[in-house]
């Protein structure tokens, strides 16, 4: 995990919000919102190997796979299934995620399984395919965890700034 979220993902990060001045609230809900879409944008790239690997350990449980030619052209119905349509039900989040998140993750993530081995997928013994699986879900499970404290901790400082302004402890700014 790279240290700008480990240290932001802290039980310790909010303590004292209140006494927290309203500009470095607004810095702190900036970096966490920096944080989730890069995490999210890691994320998918995760769950799309994921499926990718998936998809050749049920092929081979049906007596096909090892054949990726096979597997590259079912890459566009493979990486379309489960995606949603608009209105994620939480507020549109800059489409490019940023680079000094999505870096450091995406090294991550190449360490866990990296494109040398999606590119031999089906070539990896049945061990090995099911250890990157294993492995890529345990990354993209940590992630998701991460997301949900980092989507807890946007809320927090948005109720914090919204009650100061309510309250008419500190102005309106963009947000």
């Amino acid at each position: 995990m790279i240290p700008e979220l480990k240290r932001v993902l802290e039980p310790t990060y909010l303590t004292g919000l209140v006494d927290v001045p309203t500009d470095q609230v607004r810095v702190m809900r900036a970096e966490c919102t920096d944080l989730e879409n890069g995490a999210s944008y890691v994320r998918r790239l995760a769950q799309g190997r994921l499926d990718l690997m998936v998809e050749e350990t049920k092929r081979r449980a049906e007596g096909g796979g090892g054949d990726l030619g096979e597997l590259v052209d079912r890459l566009p119905e493979l990486l379309s299934d489960g995606v949603r349509g608009p209105g994620s039900g939480r507020v549109d989040q800059e489409l490019d995620p940023p680079e000094h998140v999505v870096v450091p993750l995406s090294e991550e993530l190449d360490a866990v399984v990296g494109p040398s081995v999606l590119m031999a997928v089906a070539e990896l013994g049945d061990d090995e395919l099911s250890a990157a699986v294993i492995a890529l879900r345990r990354f993209e499970d940590d992630l998701s965890t991460s997301r949900r404290t980092l989507h807890s901790s946007i809320d927090c400082l948005n109720d914090e700034l919204a009650r100061r302004i309510a309250s008419g402890e500190a102005p309106t700014a963009p947000a």
